[in-house]
C-alpha cells in the first residue's frame, strides 16, 4: 500500500493506475475507521481494480468547534485497516495541504442542502462538498463509495458530481449495523455505556417503522409517530421525516424507496440513522 500526501501525488498515482487499464475507486473518509469504513472498502474491490481511501478530518464541514476538536484521531489504527483490507493507496493530505492560506473556493449545492442536517449544521453541507470536489477532482476515480447512514450527504453529492458533470460513477453502500442495530459510527466510542444502551432506540425506532410499513401501514405520521415513541425519553430528537429519496422532500404516504431520516443527541453526541422502505 502506498500512502500519499499531496494533490501532485495522488493525481500522478491516479493517471499511472488509470493508463494501465485498471478502474479506481474512491473511499473517502475522516478517519477513525471501523468495520463499516471496511466494508466501503470490499464493495470498492467489488467494482473497481485499484481502491483509494482518503483519511482527512475536514474542518470546514464542522459547524461546532467542540466537535471538530473531540472527533477521534486514529491514524496508526486507520493505516493498519487500510493496509489490512488491501487498499492500493492510502491518501493523508495535511490540513495546510488541503487548504493553503491562499485557499478562497467552495462549492455549493442548493435545495438538497437547506434542511435537515444543512438547517441543524449551518455551513455543514459546504465544506463537504468543497472537501469531496477537491478529492474527485484530484483522485479521478472511475467510481466512488459513500455508505448509506449518511444518506443527505449521498444525495447532495449525487446532485454535485451530476450538475457538475463529474464523470463518476456514485455507489452507496448498506449501514453496517452492531448486534443490536446500532448504526457503526466514529462518533460510538465518545458514549459512556448508559448513553450506548440508550442509543439503541434509535434503530428500534427505525425498524419498528419498518415493520409497520410492510404491513400495510403507510401514513407517514403514524410511521414517524412509531419511531419517535419508541426514543422519547432516550434521545433528544433533532428530526425524523419521511422523504424522497431523490428530492428529499416530506411525503404524505410511504412507497417503496422512500427514506426514514432520523437525527439526534445524547449526551451531547449527536447521531444520524434511517431506513429505506423495502419489502
Amino acid at each position: 500500500m502506498r500512502i500519499v500526501e499531496t494533490a501532485r501525488e495522488l493525481s500522478d498515482l491516479s493517471h499511472v493506475v488509470k493508463q494501465g487499464g485498471l478502474k479506481v475507486a474512491l473511499v473517502p473518509t475522516m478517519g477513525a475507521l471501523h468495520e463499516g469504513h471496511r466494508s466501503l472498502i470490499h464493495l470498492a474491490q467489488q467494482h473497481a481494480d485499484f481502491v483509494i481511501v482518503s483519511i482527512f478530518v475536514n474542518r470546514l464541514q464542522f459547524n461546532n468547534e467542540e466537535d471538530f476538536k473531540t472527533y477521534p484521531v486514529t491514524f496508526e489504527a486507520d493505516i493498519d485497516i487500510c493496509r489490512s483490507s488491501g487498499v492500493g493507496a492510502l491518501y493523508m493530505p495535511s490540513s495546510r495541504t488541503m487548504y493553503p492560506e491562499s485557499f478562497s473556493t467552495s462549492v455549493e449545492v442548493s435545495g438538497l442542502t437547506a434542511r435537515f442536517e444543512g438547517a441543524s449544521r449551518p455551513g455543514h453541507f459546504s465544506g463537504v462538498t468543497t472537501v469531496v470536489t477537491k478529492l474527485l477532482v484530484t483522485a479521478t476515480p472511475d467510481i466512488a463509495i459513500f455508505g448509506q447512514k449518511d444518506f443527505q450527504q449521498f444525495a447532495v453529492l449525487r446532485k454535485l458530481v451530476k450538475d457538475l458533470d463529474i464523470p463518476v460513477d456514485m455507489v452507496m453502500a448498506p449501514t453496517v449495523r452492531e448486534e443490536d442495530g446500532l448504526a457503526l459510527s466514529s462518533r460510538n466510542v465518545r458514549l459512556s455505556e448508559e448513553s450506548r444502551q440508550r442509543a439503541v432506540s434509535i434503530s428500534q425506532g427505525l425498524f419498528h417503522s419498518l415493520s409497520l410499513f410492510q404491513s400495510g401501514i403507510h401514513d407517514t405520521q403514524e410511521l414517524i409517530e412509531a419511531a419517535r415513541q419508541t426514543c422519547i425519553g432516550k434521545i433528544e430528537i433533532d428530526y425524523i421525516a419521511i422523504v424522497d429519496a431523490q428530492t428529499l422532500e416530506n411525503v404524505t404516504e410511504a412507497h417503496f424507496g422512500d427514506v426514514l431520516l432520523f437525527a439526534g443527541t445524547i449526551d451531547g453526541i449527536r447521531l444520524i440513522d434511517n431506513i429505506i422502505f423495502c419489502a
